[in-house]
């Protein structure tokens, strides 16, 4: 077979069987299954419905949904006609999704019902979104929109010899899609990806992790995320199945039900998975706790596996043989467990600049505490710095609009990812840190801390503030009052203080702040938003807490109010 290095091409090339259910989901309560044969042949005729709708090569179309198998058949059909997709998360706030649609020049949005509202409101501020495309209408939407549906329909009455001769004009170096990523500045960057990226690290990934046409893959992280979207292109170009769930809510049961044989897990979602298992444990009778210890220690052995962690798997992980952990640093405690469980965890690393994985584990070489070691076709060395360098095909052609920071990261061939780690003496990659300041939190949202704290410091009640969140759930943050103004506000509100440090905790008082910040960040992303916060009286940050470029030092600020962070996560 003569294969076609271009996303749309790989997918129609492929010789998977056409029988077979590729996508599987539920909508009203009814199950949904789609074999691949039908799969290709929506991904035709929504191809063409967009040649019907006047999208052309070149030209930029949004995606604004949740997880479905209209969301990659609109990718694949996107690209099919020479246009660039453009994912947008669902959970950002309304600027943050403007910005976005006007940086890429958007002229189509693809979008599910729950987000009717954004995507009309979108194409009233922004002219040149001419198209609008509603998934999940039923047939039947608003007017200035067109139900997914009747694109299908439109592009029936085509003749599909057009999209063959479309698709044979795609290069393996165009544009196939822009995604965000969080800048240091709080300014999203626009990644362009090229056909070739992705593809490359598609094949490149296969080459070391065996996924097997018959293990179903369960999707629940977003697929506006690089790592998600890659893995779905992945899992296509194999021919392997897979099902979607309702949402992270619920994917305890959507395991129990589709019983998928792979998972991705980002390191919130493992770990919170773990202190369940660990919850029940504690909770059985005695004798299975003590069983379920010594399976652990002894690190399974066959028949405390068939009498004990046999059953927990299949409690908690039914059919699950793998685990692929990425997003963010993943506790190597919690990679230990699953792996004496009897489920294989295997960590990554990469970027949406490297359209996702630069090293990964393997099942014949995992070291827990690694990244593993590069795939295959991509190189990694350390600067002296120790900032982490990657070359490969799948390294991005740029940043969108961005000339001078092409120049920063793109020289010589290699991209300068603003990590920092070391490689052993056998090639594997650990993660030590990064140059730049952005947060990671254990469900792989990239937040840049600065646009939120600036927010804050802009109101007069609040002098500084850190936002704290990295390999966690969620934000907290550590607030600065002014002095003058806290002792004012306190008069104002009537109450008797004698040092200002007793007006931290006051009821009141914390109210107060408590709206301030919501007010502060209200536009932003629900991933963006502060979940509790703690005034404090030092400074933020003391001496030796400063970089020579004046950034903070995040970690060693942390450690000194570490029990006071502590107490907030406990909370």
């Amino acid at each position: 077979m003569n294969e076609r290095l271009t996303i749309p091409g790989a997918f129609f090339d492929s010789e998977n069987d056409k029988t077979l259910p590729a996508l599987s989901a539920r909508a009203s309560g009814k199950a949904i299954v789609i074999k691949r044969g039908e799969f290709e042949e929506k991904v035709k005729r929504l191809a063409l419905g967009l040649v019907s709708l006047g999208i052309k090569p070149g030209e930029t179309v949004a995606i604004l949904s949740e997880n479905s198998p209209e969301w990659i058949m609109s990718d694949l059909a996107i690209s099919s006609v020479r246009a660039i997709s453009v994912p947008i998360y669902t959970t950002l706030g309304k600027e943050e999704k403007l910005f976005m649609l006007r940086d890429s020049k958007c002229v189509a949005v693809v979008f599910s019902t729950r987000h009717r509202k954004d995507a009309l409101s979108a194409a009233k501020e922004i002219p040149s979104l001419r198209t609008l495309i509603e998934t999940d209408s039923g047939g039947k939407t608003e007017k200035g929109a067109i139900a997914f549906e009747e694109v299908e329909r439109l592009g029936a009455t085509r003749d599909p010899e057009e999209l063959e001769g479309i698709i044979k004009n795609i290069k393996e170096d165009d544009v196939f899609s822009i995604i965000y990523s969080s800048g240091t500045t709080g300014t999203p960057k626009g990644v362009v990806i090229t056909h070739k990226n992705l593809l490359s690290n598609v094949k490149s990934v296969l080459e070391v992790i065996d996924i097997t046409r018959s293990g179903l893959y369960l999707s629940y992280l977003p697929l506006s995320h690089v790592f998600e979207r890659m893995i779905h292109h992945l899992l296509v170009y194999r021919g392997a199945p897979i099902a979607y769930s309702r949402g992270f809510a619920y994917v305890g049961a959507d395991i129990a039900e589709f019983t998928p044989a792979l998972l991705i897990g980002v390191p919130f979602f493992l770990d919170r998975a773990k202190h369940k298992i660990l919850s029940s444990a504690r909770e059985s009778g005695i004798l299975k706790r003590l069983l379920f210890n010594l399976a652990m220690k002894l690190n399974r052995g066959f028949l405390l596996d068939s009498l004990v962690l046999e059953k927990i798997r299949e409690k908690a992980f039914p059919g699950v043989k793998l685990l692929i952990s990425g997003g963010a640093a993943l506790n190597p405690e919690t990679a230990s467990f699953f792996i004496k469980l009897g489920i294989p965890v295997l960590q990554g690393y990469g970027l949406t600049e490297t359209s996702t994985v630069v090293t990964v584990n393997t099942l014949g070489g995992n070291r827990v505490g690694t990244v593993g070691r590069p795939v295959p076709g991509v190189e990694v060395k350390i600067n002296p710095d120790g900032e982490i360098l990657v070359k490969g095909p799948n390294v991005m052609k740029g940043y969108l609009n961005m000339p001078e920071r092409n120049t920063e990261v793109l020289r010589d061939g290699w991209f300068y990812t603003g990590d920092t780690g070391h490689l052993d003496r056998d090639g594997y990659l650990s993660i030590t840190g990064r140059k730049k300041d952005l947060i990671i939190t254990s469900v792989g949202k990239n937040i840049s801390p600065q646009l939120i704290e600036t927010r804050l410091k802009s109101d007069p009640h609040i002098k500084e503030a850190l936002v704290y969140g990295d390999n966690r759930p969620h934000l907290v943050a550590l607030i600065v009052p002014e002095i003058e103004r806290l002792k004012t506000l306190a008069i104002d509100l009537g109450i008797n203080f004698e040092q200002p440090s007793g007006l931290r905790d006051n009821e009141k008082i914390r109210a107060f702040f408590e709206k301030i910040i919501h007010n502060s960040l209200k536009d932003l992303g629900r991933f963006e938003q502060i979940r509790r916060f703690a005034l404090i009286e030092e400074p933020l940050p003391e001496r030796g807490e400063m970089t020579p470029t004046m950034k903070i030092k995040r970690e060693k600020v942390a450690e000194r109010h570490k029990d006071v962070i502590k107490r907030l996560y406990e909370e």
